[in-house]
């Protein structure tokens, strides 16, 4: 049977059990909070410090720390599926699949999401290698994913999205309106925004709303939400989820997220991840 070594970065959120479960290794995007640097830090933890610091900034695995995991999985007779973050958000990607071309059995994905929607190809990843799959086959059948996960983020803030370029000032949203509330889009090319609104119960409306229409006719596998200290959001998701389309957000897909994407979001975020069938 073909060995295969399951790679991706740390913006996917797992937990600790689910790394040592499917034997991935986690290559760190790091983060600086007023000079000091960490790989790893607590996300609660983190998102305190956040609150009080002056600068705050998040750099990506560098291209000599995926060549030094691709030479030695690949040296021990493994082929890699390197599964990242949506490239619209981070240059991740792009750094891994670049590296990649020095090898002829490294597949490299591009997730077009983040943090738990990266889980979803990570654990059908794993039964996919428990099954006997090459490596090959398996990355076809993970890029099918890539139309079948949608991502949306409610913003609190849109201080830190806008400081750090991921969210595009763009269809007059913005401009000089960051006291509004935002629901954004995660699309292949960009994180966008769709809506502006007023008040957290309108936020939630404008996402069910627009959830409706993305799975018109189709079934949930899944949904996670994904937050940033957002518990009063969290709870009104849950039940509007509930109401409108009889799925039951289990305890177990809540997450704080990690720092890498909460110092983008900023506090009071809330990623929504479903999965399709």
């Amino acid at each position: 049977m073909t060995k295969i070594k399951l790679i991706t970065d740390s913006t996917s959120d797992l937990r600790k059990s689910e790394i040592e479960k499917y034997d991935i290794e986690v290559l760190p995007v790091k983060v600086t909070i007023d000079g000091q640097e960490f790989d790893s830090i607590d996300n609660e933890e983190y998102i305190y410090k956040m609150r009080d610091a002056k600068q705050f900034f998040t750099s990506q695995p560098s291209v000599g720390l995926f060549l030094e995991a691709y030479k030695k999985w690949t040296n021990l007779g493994y082929s890699v599926i390197s599964i990242h973050i949506s490239s619209a958000v981070s240059g991740t990607y792009s750094t891994a699949a670049s590296v990649a071309k020095e090898f002829n059995n490294v597949f490299v994905i591009d997730s077009m999401t983040a943090s738990r929607g990266m889980h979803y190809y990570i654990e059908d990843a794993y039964k996919y290698i428990k099954e006997g799959k090459d490596a090959e086959e398996i990355y076809k059948l993970l890029i099918e994913k890539q139309n079948k996960i949608i991502t949306y983020v409610t913003i609190d803030r849109l201080d830190n999205l806008v400081k750090g370029g991921r969210l595009k000032k763009s269809a007059g949203l913005i401009g000089g309106l960051l006291n509004l509330k935002i629901l954004t889009k995660l699309y292949p090319e960009e994180l966008a925004p769709v809506d502006k609104v007023r008040g957290k119960k309108r936020l939630i409306q404008s996402l069910i709303e627009n959830l409706k229409n993305d799975v018109a006719g189709k079934e949930i596998k899944k949904i996670s939400l994904v937050n940033v200290l957002a518990y009063e959001y969290i709870d009104s998701i849950k039940e509007e989820i509930a109401k409108e389309f009889n799925y039951k957000i289990s305890d177990e897909d809540i997450f704080i997220t990690t720092p890498a994407i909460s110092t983008h979001t900023g506090e009071g975020a809330v990623g929504i991840i479903v999965e399709i069938k």
